[in-house]
């Protein structure tokens, strides 16, 4: 949301819709429902992400799910829509062809952001608790 608030201080609200459209719109993790809220508020109909829900939750963070179950009975918001398509990079890189020539690359590349994000997420699992200014109430 915050990505969302800052482009909008920037952009004039009169190019944003259109501007938004034309754009692609991405992220590290694939939005929660107030984020892909905000996204499609904004404008933006195209969001690609790195790191699904399933990968969130697996690093001890399934808030996004849980909140989704528990407000409307479902575990995501339907990846094509009326308002934006969303995709994510991992599955993307999987469906390349073998033969494809950037395919061992990106999945290199994918390797290590996937190495630094859990050295992240490691880290903030062993500080949250101690950190003062952690007010979240889900975790």
């Amino acid at each position: 949301v915050r990505c969302v608030v800052e482009w909008s201080k920037k952009v004039p609200a009169s190019e944003r819709g259109p501007r938004a459209s034309r754009s692609v719109f991405l992220s590290t993790h694939e939005p929660c429902c107030m984020c892909v809220s905000a996204i499609v508020w904004a404008g933006f109909e195209r969001v690609y992400y790195l790191f699904p829900y399933a990968d969130t939750a697996s690093q001890g963070i399934p808030h996004d799910i849980r909140v989704m179950h528990e407000l409307w009975g479902v575990g995501s918001y339907r990846k094509r829509n009326a308002y934006c398509a969303t995709a994510g990079l991992m599955d993307l890189i999987d469906s390349l062809p073998d033969d494809d020539g950037d395919k061992e690359e990106l999945m290199e590349r994918r390797g290590r952001l996937t190495e630094a994000y859990e050295r992240l997420s490691g880290k903030y699992h062993a500080e949250k608790g101690g950190n003062e200014n952690n007010s979240l109430v889900l975790g």
